[in-house]
C-alpha cells in the first residue's frame, strides 16, 4: 500500500506525541556514523573551544613574552650602555694611572737628581767644613804662637807681680845638667812640649811665704785655658820639680773655661788670664806643701 501525504502528518503528530519514538525511529532511518555526528560536532565545538582557550593563552604568553623579550631588551640596552660607560672610565682611569705614573717617573728621577746634588752639596759642604776646620785650628795656632811670642818678649809684665827678674829660659839650656839626668824618655817627650819656662826672682811679699828667693814657672799658653791646659801645666810643672827645680805651674791665655776655673784652683796652677794673676796663694800653699813631701 502507497504511504499518502495524510499518513506523513499522522507520523509526525504521532512523533510529537511519542518522543521516544523519534529516537528508536532514528537509529532505524540513520546509520551509526550520522547518529554519532551531533556528539563528534559537540566534541568538536568543546576541541576548538578548548583549542580557542590556548590559542588565548598562547597569545598570551606570547604577548607576555614580547613584553618581557621588550623589557628584556631595554635592559640589555641599558647594560650596554652602561658597560660603554663603564669602559670609557676604565679607559679614564688607565689613562690617568698612565699620566701618574710618568709623573711618579718623573718625580723619582728629580728626587733622584736632588739627593744626588745633596750629596755632592753635602760633600762640598763636608770639604768645607774640613777646610774651616783645618784653617779654624792654623788660626788658632796662630794665635796661639803669637800670644806665646807676646808672652816671651813680655814676661816680666805678665809675670812681674810674682817674679822680678823674669828671664825666659830655654829647656834646652838646662836639658844637660837637669833633664836628662833625672827623667826617662817619656817624661823627656812630655816636657819637651812646655810652651815657656820663666826662671825670676820672687817678689818680697811672696818670698817671706815660701821662703825661697828663686823661682822657675812652667807655662802652657793657649787662647782659651780649657782643663788640658791646667792638667799639662801641673803635669809638667812637676816633672820639672823631679828634675830638680823649684817649679809653679801656669796657665796662661786669654780666656778660660769655667772648668779650667775650678780645676786651676784645686790643683794648685796659676791663672794669668788676660794679664791678671789667679790663684797664686793657693798655687804657692801648693808649692809649699810638696816640698814638705
Amino acid at each position: 500500500m502507497a504511504f499518502q501525504v495524510s499518513d506523513y502528518h499522522d507520523l509526525v503528530r504521532l512523533l510529537n506525541q511519542h518522543p521516544e519514538w523519534r529516537e528508536e525511529l532514528r537509529h532505524l532511518l540513520l546509520t551509526p556514523d550520522v547518529l554519532e555526528l551531533p556528539q563528534a560536532v559537540r566534541e568538536l565545538v568543546e576541541a576548538h573551544k578548548r583549542a580557542e582557550e590556548r590559542l588565548t593563552r598562547l597569545e598570551q604568553a606570547v604577548a607576555e613574552l614580547a613584553e618581557g623579550q621588550k623589557e628584556l631588551i631595554e635592559a640589555h640596552k641599558r647594560s650596554e650602555e652602561r658597560l660603554t660607560r663603564l669602559e670609557q672610565s676604565v679607559a679614564e682611569l688607565t689613562e690617568a694611572q698612565k699620566r701618574n705614573e710618568e709623573r711618579f717617573a718623573r718625580m723619582e728621577q728629580a728626587i733622584i737628581e736632588l739627593t744626588e746634588a745633596q750629596k755632592k752639596t753635602e760633600e762640598k759642604l763636608q770639604k768645607l767644613t774640613e777646610r774651616v776646620d783645618i784653617i779654624s785650628i792654623h788660626v788658632d795656632e796662630l794665635r796661639g804662637d803669637m800670644l806665646e811670642i807676646r808672652f816671651r818678649q813680655r814676661a816680666f809684665s805678665y809675670f812681674g807681680k810674682l817674679v822680678s827678674r823674669a828671664q825666659v829660659v830655654d829647656l834646652q839650656d838646662i836639658w844637660t845638667e837637669w833633664i836628662e839626668p833625672n827623667l826617662s824618655d817619656e817624661e823627656r817627650n812630655d816636657l819637651i812640649s812646655l810652651d815657656l819656662l820663666i826662671r825670676g826672682h820672687l817678689n818680697r811679699s811672696w818670698e817671706e811665704k815660701v821662703r825661697l828667693k828663686e823661682l822657675w814657672l812652667a807655662v802652657e799658653v793657649s787662647g782659651v785655658i780649657d782643663q788640658n791646659d791646667v792638667r799639662r801645666a801641673r803635669r809638667r810643672a812637676d816633672l820639672l820639680s823631679k828634675a830638680g827645680l823649684q817649679v809653679i805651674p801656669v796657665a796662661a791665655g786669654r780666656e778660660m773655661t769655667k772648668g779650667a776655673d775650678l780645676l786651676a784652683k784645686e790643683m794648685g796652677v796659676i791663672l794669668q788670664k788676660d794679664g791678671s794673676l789667679l790663684y797664686t796663694e793657693e798655687a804657692l800653699e801648693r808649692f809649699n806643701e810638696l816640698r814638705q813631701e
